[in-house]
């Protein structure tokens, strides 16, 4: 076997030498090699794009936040992991475009009915300040306040966004039960339920409210 030949496929994949020879053996000429792999990591790519969930160990600072909080907010028997589902940007950007909004990526940046697929908003702030409970750790304040205000099953599968790229999918008695560390940051977060028109708004300094998504824009 020619190292020449090892070293030419290396030399155009940015690969090792011993990952070039076992191309080379798998395929017995350069241009198989070459185009196999090529070919190999498109499909990786095509995969990755069309790829739902992340794990959790790699979902960013978030996780650690989660990790942080579970020892008072979860109950032991319950593992993160098998109650949270990240979302992968792309997925996370196809929902929020489909349910938020096309025009921006955070909530922030709505300044008027035209900037996202969301009306009639009615904040209940006056009667329950959610910042206030989370500073004393209230975490039963979540299903008392905000549960019977919504046509949400305990079971229905809910999306919680922090950003267009930023999402998880939970259900929803996992919020409401497990709702604090949710709240990592006072920056406006919005809960979708696809099976359901309304939609709940967590805004910044304790302010909360209810919604419901423009009929056209329902799935």
């Amino acid at each position: 076997m020619s190292i020449e030949k090892i070293k030419h496929i290396r030399d155009v994949l940015h690969i090792g030498l011993v990952e070039a020879k076992q191309l080379l053996i798998a395929h017995g000429t350069v241009e198989s090699a070459i185009e196999k792999w090529k070919d190999k990591q498109a499909q990786l790519i095509e995969l990755e794009k069309n790829k739902k969930y992340i794990n959790f160990n790699d979902w960013f600072y978030i996780k650690e936040f989660f990790v942080e909080c579970s020892q008072q907010f979860f109950n032991t028997d319950d593992t993160i992991p098998n109650k949270i589902k990240p979302l992968s940007e792309n997925y996370a950007r196809q929902l929020w475009n489909t349910y938020v909004s096309e025009k921006h990526r955070h909530l922030m940046m709505v300044k008027s009915d035209e900037d996202w697929n969301i009306t009639n908003v009615k904040s209940f702030a006056q009667e329950w300040n959610w910042g206030t409970s989370w500073n004393q750790n209230e975490y039963s304040a979540f299903e008392k306040h905000v549960k019977d205000r919504l046509d949400w099953e305990d079971h229905d599968i809910i999306y919680f966004f922090w950003g267009r790229y930023t999402a998880a999918e939970i259900s929803w008695e996992t919020l409401y039960k497990y709702w604090i560390p949710f709240m990592y940051e006072d920056e406006m977060n919005i809960v979708i339920n696809p099976k359901s028109s309304m939609v709940l708004i967590i805004g910044v300094s304790g302010s909360i409210g209810i919604g419901e998504r423009i009929e056209s824009f329902k799935k």
